[in-house]
């Protein structure tokens, strides 16, 4: 069996590889998946640096007293889960798997708990798949380093030890066909064709029959029967998984409309690749099944060779898709727990500002509605105004300080900010109505913008960025100044200085006229 796209996959759940050699004192990082560590190559003494940075408070010790030499010559593989810093300034969870080689080499790989989820493959099992890696990778290694002239570079060094390690153990390469590449055995592939006509069910389960198992449906209320109980209530690896569907337009009960209707319903159109089987032509038709998003339309008679080509590449392209998707939402899931752990924290923190600025906030808001005679849901933007500067920790402070004399890299992750809180925002939409997601957004999104465009991220400027965000920014400027000031007027003058440059005018004539009732 070809190793060489098997590789990618093998090396996708590993987000480091590296080797430490005490002995040398030299540490080698073979793979970087997350790009944490700056170098190649350091000393243990500045590898442990590195680490300290990026390992969570929490675990730091636990982490080091688990990985000395001592404790891990005591086993012969020592898994440690832990939480880390990821790539999107995060944490997360991760797992170590190390062993000691020839006395004073020591192998660790790091796992990525949310990658594994999504490549359905539990922690557990993740664990074991690598810990019969390393172990390998001793044998491996032997034999490897006496060619040490013919690697290339870090990375080739691995992929040498990744193939020859699979090439030689059999059982570990069916574990990683099974469990990593995702490849659905064809027993978990089936085909539903639907046709009140027994003449084409016959013809097309023929076809296909050896490549697929075959659901036959005479009319479209059995065909809806038959996806209820094989898709929405069994999981993909049940032996009647639907893949793929062949749909005539004209059947008794229900016809193939009415299918199409159920299906776009439960959104499964972009999921399962739908064929519609029809001796009808005319242009109305084709319009009409074609704005359902269907995958393709056949037509009598059929040619057989090239249909059997193109439904094999639809369905193997919705399949991959679907896959794919599962694995974004396995990761988003593990990512949404961190990120609402993130937010709590954030929120128990700035929980006495962001009361008074949400008071300032609702007095400004209620007198500009009064005012206006405008509509706004004042509630829902007060209930999003605590979420205002969420990523701030995403940024240095040193960075907010003197923002005139940093470097155009690090301006960029001052004005990228904005955008991580918006980020944020989308993975608490759970806990918010539509109406606060969508005003947490463009709070996180414009409260660093100004009248005169010269805010950002998008350098948004006077009628560009709406009223309520005005008030709402000048609320905010006022709350934390109240943290250090007790004068109501010296906060109200600042303020007003900033009047046509940071905030609107009409907005800074609104907080005077208010400056009696702000007291």
């Amino acid at each position: 069996m070809d190793t060489s796209n098997l590789y990618n996959e093998v090396l996708n759940l590993f987000s480091s590889v590296v080797l430490i050699d005490i002995q040398n004192d030299r540490v080698s990082m073979l793979f970087d998946k997350n790009q944490i560590f700056d170098k190649k190559e350091v000393t243990y003494e500045e590898y442990i640096e590195m680490l300290k940075k990026i390992i969570h408070p929490d675990y730091v010790n636990d982490y080091f007293k688990k990985t000395s030499l001592n404790e891990l010559q005591n086993n012969d593989v020592s898994i440690i889960k832990y939480v880390k810093l990821s790539s999107n300034l995060a944490f997360d969870n991760y797992i170590d798997i190390m062993k000691v080689i020839e006395d004073s080499k020591i192998i660790v790989l790091t796992l990525h708990s949310a990658l594994n989820d999504g490549q359905r493959v539990s922690n557990d099992d993740s664990a074991k798949i690598a810990a019969d890696f390393i172990i390998e990778l001793e044998n491996v290694l032997n034999n490897v380093k006496n060619n040490d002239s013919e690697v290339t570079s870090k990375i080739k060094y691995i992929q040498n030890l990744i193939n020859e390690m699979l090439s030689k153990n059999d059982t570990l390469l069916k574990e990683y066909e099974n469990k990593v590449t995702l490849e659905v055995n064809k027993t978990y592939k089936s085909l539903l064709i639907v046709d009140d006509d027994t003449l084409t069910r016959n013809i097309f389960k023929r076809v296909f029959e050896n490549d697929y198992n075959i659901i036959e449906a005479k009319n479209g209320a059995e065909a809806v029967e038959i996806i209820e109980n094989n898709i929405i209530n069994i999981k993909l690896d049940h032996p009647e998984n639907i893949v793929g569907i062949f749909l005539d337009l004209k059947m008794p009960v229900m016809d193939g409309f009415g299918v199409l209707n159920y299906l776009a319903d439960k959104r499964l159109l972009n999921k399962i690749p739908v064929v519609i089987i029809s001796a009808d032509d005319a242009k109305e038709t084709k319009e009409q099944v074609y704005s359902y998003a269907i995958a393709d339309m056949i037509e009598k008679p059929f040619n057989f060779e090239i249909i059997k080509k193109r439904v094999n590449t639809m369905i193997s392209m919705y399949m991959k898709n679907n896959l794919f998707n599962e694995m974004i939402k396995a990761q988003d899931k593990g990512l949404k727990k961190i990120i609402n752990s993130y937010v709590k924290a954030y929120l128990i923190d700035y929980e006495n500002v962001n009361n008074k600025i949400a008071k300032y906030a609702g007095i400004l808001l209620n007198k500009y509605v009064k005012d206006s005679g405008l509509t706004l849901d004042i509630n829902a933007i007060l209930s999003a105004l605590k979420y205002y500067d969420v990523s701030l920790d995403s940024v240095p402070r040193s960075y907010l300080e003197n923002i005139s004399k940093l470097s155009n890299e690090q301006r960029n992750i001052v004005i990228n900010y904005p955008n991580i809180g918006e980020d944020i925002i989308t993975y608490l939409s759970d806990n918010l109505s539509e109406v606060e997601t969508m005003y947490a957004s463009q709070i996180v999104k414009m409260h660093n913008e100004r009248f005169d465009g010269l805010g950002f991220p998008k350098g948004l400027q006077k009628d560009e960025i709406p009223m309520y965000m005005y008030l709402v920014n000048i609320a905010i400027e006022y709350g934390n100044y109240m943290l250090t000031h007790d004068d109501n007027e010296e906060i109200i003058n600042i303020i007003s200085s900033k009047s046509a440059s940071k905030y609107d005018p009409t907005a800074v004539a609104l907080l005077v006229s208010l400056k009696d009732e702000l007291k």
